[in-house]
C-alpha cells in the first residue's frame, strides 16, 4: 500500500505545567490574519468608551487621602476589565483552539497584564514558524527547481 503525508503546518506549543498544548497551522493564512487582527484589536482598546470609563472610575476607587474605598467604582472597574478579558479569551480560543485560554491562563479570567504577557511570549514562536514557512516556500517554488527531484 502506498502512503503519503502532507505537511499541514500544525505547530504545538506547550503552555502549562500539565503539558497541555495550543496549536495552530503555519500554512493557514486565516490564522495569521486572525492573530494580527486580535493584536490590533487589543492595542486599540484604549479608544473604547468603556476603557475610558474604567480609567475614570479607577481614579475614584480610593479617596485622595487613601482612607476610603469606593466599592461601587471598584466593582465597575472589575466588571469592565472582566468583560474585555472574556472578549480576548474568546478570540484566543477561536484562533488557537477550544479551551486554549483555559490551558494558557488556568481556570481564571486573565488580567490585561497576563494577556499582554501571553502576546509577548507567543509572538516569537509565530515569527519563527512564519520565517520557516517562507523559507520552505521559497525553496520549493524557486526558478531553479526541477520538478519533484528538488
Amino acid at each position: 500500500m502506498d502512503s503519503l503525508r502532507v505537511d499541514n503546518g500544525i505547530r504545538k506549543i506547550e503552555v502549562n505545567d500539565a503539558g497541555e498544548c495550543i496549536e495552530f497551522s503555519v500554512t493557514n493564512n486565516d490564522f495569521f490574519k486572525a492573530f494580527s487582527d486580535m493584536i490590533q484589536w487589543f492595542e486599540a482598546q484604549d479608544q473604547r468608551q468603556d476603557i475610558k470609563d474604567m480609567k475614570e472610575q479607577g481614579e475614584k476607587v480610593v479617596s485622595e487621602d487613601g482612607e476610603i474605598v469606593n466599592y461601587e467604582a471598584l466593582d465597575n472597574v472589575i466588571a469592565i476589565r472582566e468583560k474585555i478579558s472574556k472578549e480576548v479569551s474568546e478570540k484566543i480560543d477561536a484562533i488557537f483552539g477550544v479551551e486554549a485560554s483555559r490551558k494558557i491562563f488556568g481556570g481564571i479570567v486573565p488580567s490585561m497584564y497576563e494577556i499582554a504577557d501571553f502576546f509577548e511570549k507567543i509572538t516569537p514562536f509565530i515569527e519563527k514558524y512564519t520565517k520557516e514557512r517562507n523559507q520552505t516556500i521559497s525553496k520549493k517554488y524557486n526558478k531553479g527547481r526541477k520538478g519533484a527531484k528538488s
